[in-house]
């Protein structure tokens, strides 16, 4: 019988790469894959510059997957601000591609503008001809040695985020063949998924934490009304009076209610009344 030789048994390199394109897919769609807590999920969260780790991940497992089939580019991943006081959340590959996001917020123009505000990608699009289209951005592109775009929308997962694109800079006009194109689809829909499962996680923790608080409050209601004798309305009164004119958390004030914490005025016991008299 014949014993299979080392290299029969090893695996091939396209497997190698296929088992660490899974493994990038695995990672953005998990939402915890970045080690931090779900509430960094909301919009403004994470750096003060807008930078987020996950997208940073999706943009440079983009780059490697291209740079695989020898496609030299840098790459971006957006998403666009909820509002105008919130930043632009982002992650880059490079430091021309964050240049170039720059280039495209100053300008008001160039291919994330046009993804993030029509949701349509844009299939390699070479510079040479875009100046009509954008007469500021094309410009500094191809001055940066960006020959050609490339834009893949990431889906409408329901999260806090609106909606999002990854942008490859091409260093060349060759359009990107199906492979590569299904590769990047595939990318920003497990990003898109990971970002739908933080929301998700995080609006589970706000959830508990409301109960916690409500479970709280009725008890603190309870606590009080059978303290003073009175009713659970009046009890409730009471508790929020208190919280409004010290400007704390109705249900901070309310576990140190039941904690017996809170024994002074308004909650304290009503005095006893006198003994009453006997006449002789």
């Amino acid at each position: 019988m014949s014993v299979p030789s080392s290299r029969a048994a090893a695996p091939s390199e396209a497997d190698a790469r296929e088992a660490e394109f899974a493994g990038a897919l695995l990672e953005l769609a998990d939402g915890a894959a970045d080690g931090a807590a779900p509430d960094d999920a909301r919009p403004g969260a994470g750096e003060a510059d807008g930078s987020h780790a996950k997208l940073t991940a999706l943009a440079v497992h983009a780059r490697h997957r291209l740079a695989r089939e020898g496609r030299a580019c840098e790459t971006a991943a957006l998403l666009g601000a909820p509002s105008e006081a919130d930043p632009v959340r982002h992650g880059y590959s490079g430091a021309r591609a964050a240049r170039l996001r720059h280039v495209e917020h100053e300008q008001r123009e160039g291919p994330a503008t046009d993804t993030l505000r029509t949701g349509t990608a844009l299939s390699t699009l070479p510079l040479n001809g875009a100046a009509a289209r954008w007469p500021r951005y094309a410009p500094a592109a191809l001055e940066a040695g960006v020959c050609a775009v490339h834009t893949v929308a990431l889906p409408d997962i329901r999260s806090d985020h609106g909606a999002g694109v990854l942008v490859v800079h091409l260093d060349e006009e060759t359009p990107l063949g199906p492979a590569a194109t299904a590769a990047l689809t595939a990318l920003a829909r497990a990003c898109a998924l990971g970002l739908a499962h933080r929301t998700a996680l995080r609006r589970g923790a706000e959830l508990k934490r409301a109960l916690g608080s409500r479970v709280v409050i009725e008890q603190a209601k309870g606590v009080l009304a059978e303290r003073r004798n009175g009713s659970v309305d009046d009890a409730f009164r009471t508790l929020r009076a208190y919280a409004r004119s010290r400007q704390r958390p109705l249900h901070q004030v309310a576990r140190e209610v039941v904690e017996a914490q809170l024994l002074d005025p308004p909650f304290q016991r009503p005095a006893a009344p006198p003994p009453a008299r006997r006449n002789r």
